[in-house]
């Protein structure tokens, strides 16, 4: 008898604690509280330079320009802000190494590198596609693709022509 006894107060003890655990007396408003950490994500670009560029022959007369065709770029916007991004282009003059040939350093600037931009593809999810322009290179960063307010998701912008112009 003592075992079914204390079974028995087991088991009520233990439907006591369970219902007063899943009781909605706990919620004092009638809601519930759900905290949670979210954190974002990156601004992230993969930008890549052209296979190859078009070869140029000096005929020491007139300015030669040599073109190549980036692939598609992905950036993507996960910080979960939402708000406006850039991504930006700079370089430094080309400067050559003086050879046993041609002694002197030769230059080229980086004015005369330019990029246009070509279609832009908005990812799924992503707000509409972000600006993007020719860019005249100089040592000062210009934005080449950007979002003027909203940013979220991915964009796949397609570099249609690098241009580098030797004059």
């Amino acid at each position: 008898m003592h075992a079914f006894t204390t079974t028995v107060g087991i088991i009520l003890a233990t439907g006591i604690l369970f219902g007063v655990a899943l009781s909605p007396a706990q919620a004092v408003d009638g809601t519930d509280t759900l905290n949670a950490t979210i954190t974002g994500g990156n601004l992230t670009a993969d930008p890549t330079a052209p296979d190859a560029m078009t070869a140029v022959v000096l005929d020491g007369l007139n300015a030669q320009s040599s073109t190549g065709t980036a692939p598609v770029w992905t950036i993507t916007n996960a910080r979960g802000t939402n708000t406006a991004w850039s991504l930006s282009a700079s370089a430094t003059d080309f400067v050559s190494a003086a050879g046993t040939v041609d002694t002197t350093e030769r230059t080229l600037p980086a004015s005369n590198l330019v990029i246009t931009p070509g279609a832009i593809t908005a990812g799924t999810g992503s707000d509409a596609a972000p600006t993007a322009e020719p860019v005249t290179i100089s040592n000062v960063a210009q934005a080449l693709v950007y979002t003027a307010t909203l940013g979220k998701g991915t964009v796949n912008p397609y570099v249609s022509t690098i241009t580098f112009t030797i004059a």
